[in-house]
């Protein structure tokens, strides 16, 4: 009997010492953590050194790292890169964006950018994205064969009182005229940034129409969006297509462009297999179709 709680004591001496050695090194794994920890937030061998940026075109290696907030010298585990993916996010100029770090000095930021369905002139000649973002275009590099979008680009640009021609640009006389007589501040504020210009393209409803007319326009007739080469919407109540075949010019006006494309298909089909040419189909009157033929092909080229 003395020697079975004699056994049981050693048993319990030999778990209160094995209990006793593993807290012991949790606690010198856990201060040696720390310390690691405290060496790696402090060392000047984790400094960011280097940011990588990735698959960017248009938008420059700086700027992106600029936008990020990124410091090099400083110590890489400060960088908090949820935050750099919101900043970069923000400027709306991506797709999408992920940071990852490069021990023991390196960011990598890997970005994709929007991409343009269409062109639009203002200052100069922008990119317009799906959502209607605005894209600086990369200078130098070549343009794909994408639409153009037509605005009235002095409202967007100097206000309403500016002279502008078709395409945005002002005239050289008014602009002549208006340097000669406006005063530094004014021209300063005569200029307007690219968010400012971006912010303005996105409430825009003109902009806004011609997007939908071509998103419409792709889902029930690809054939004709494939033909598109304008769709001018300088006039808010009458935006108008150009194909690129023939110059034809297609008047839409507002309003049920469903209905209208289905009908501008059908009649797009009749003309092609009766061989009538036109330069104009207008839609603008309700469950007509109004068309301008020029020639008929098979009347020998006689006027029809």
């Amino acid at each position: 009997m003395k020697l079975r709680r004699t056994h049981t004591a050693v048993r319990l001496m030999h778990g209160l010492a094995s209990g006793l050695l593993v807290s012991v090194a949790a606690a010198v794994l856990a201060m040696g953590g720390l310390e690691l920890s405290r060496w790696t937030k402090t060392s000047p061998a984790f400094n960011l050194k280097t940011i990588d940026v990735e698959g960017n075109i248009a938008v420059g290696r700086e700027e992106i790292i600029t936008v990020s907030g990124l410091e090099r010298g400083r110590n890489i585990w400060s960088a908090d890169l949820e935050e750099t993916e919101r900043r970069l996010r923000m400027a709306r100029r991506f797709e999408q964006v992920a940071l990852t770090r490069r021990l023991p000095g390196t960011v990598v930021v890997r970005v994709k950018e929007l991409q343009p369905i269409a062109f639009v002139q203002l200052d100069r000649l922008y990119g317009v994205s799906e959502g209607g973002e605005l894209i600086p275009l990369a200078p130098g590099n070549g343009l794909p064969d994408l639409p153009v979008i037509t605005v009235d680009a002095s409202s967007y640009l100097r206000g309403p009182d500016a002279a502008a021609s078709r395409d945005g640009t002002e005239s050289p006389d008014a602009a002549a005229s208006r340097e000669a007589t406006e005063s530094p501040d004014a021209a300063a504020s005569r200029d307007r940034s690219f968010e400012t210009l971006r912010d303005a393209m996105r409430g825009s409803p003109e902009m806004a129409r011609a997007l939908y007319l071509m998103r419409v326009l792709r889902t029930m007739s690809p054939g004709m969006y494939d033909e598109l080469s304008e769709i001018n919407v300088s006039s808010p109540d009458d935006p108008i297509a150009y194909m690129v075949e023939g110059g034809l010019a297609i008047r839409f006006g507002t309003g049920h462009y469903p209905r209208k494309i289905e009908m501008l298909r059908r009649t797009v089909e009749r003309l092609e297999a009766d061989a009538i040419r036109t330069r104009l189909i207008d839609l603008r009157f309700k469950d007509q179709v109004i068309v301008r033929p020029i020639v008929s092909i098979r009347s020998g080229g006689e006027r029809s």
